[in-house]
């Protein structure tokens, strides 16, 4: 999920756009990253993002990346080249228990034959 938000997540108006070298930047971030502690609301599978503790000198502002999915908003926290956190936020009351797979992300593409 947070590898399909690097790809093609929007920054949030007003929040500094991200190029092709620090979306790659954020994916070998990404490699050694590790979840942390999940939010607790009961309706969001939204996770911390742990990893290298030293903020990258080439992605000095704060920027969150985001993409529409049905029936929610799927956001990714970097904070100074730092991944921070990966939310999922329902448009609705209906709950999620998971990050949904999706099509377009990588991480769920069948292999070609």
């Amino acid at each position: 999920m947070a590898t399909f938000l690097i790809d093609n997540g929007d920054p949030l108006p007003g929040d500094p756009a991200l190029g092709i070298e620090e979306r790659d930047r954020l994916r070998e971030r990404l490699a050694t990253a590790n979840a942390g502690e999940a939010c607790r609301c009961g309706t969001c599978p939204s996770i911390q993002l742990i990893g290298d503790a030293s903020p990258s000198r080439d992605i000095e502002l704060r920027t969150v990346l985001s993409a529409e999915i049905p029936a929610a908003t799927l956001l990714l926290f970097v904070d100074r080249g730092q991944l921070r956190y990966l939310e999922l936020a329902p448009h609705g009351d209906e709950p999620f228990a998971e990050f949904p797979a999706l099509a377009s992300s990588p991480d769920t593409k069948e292999p070609e034959a």
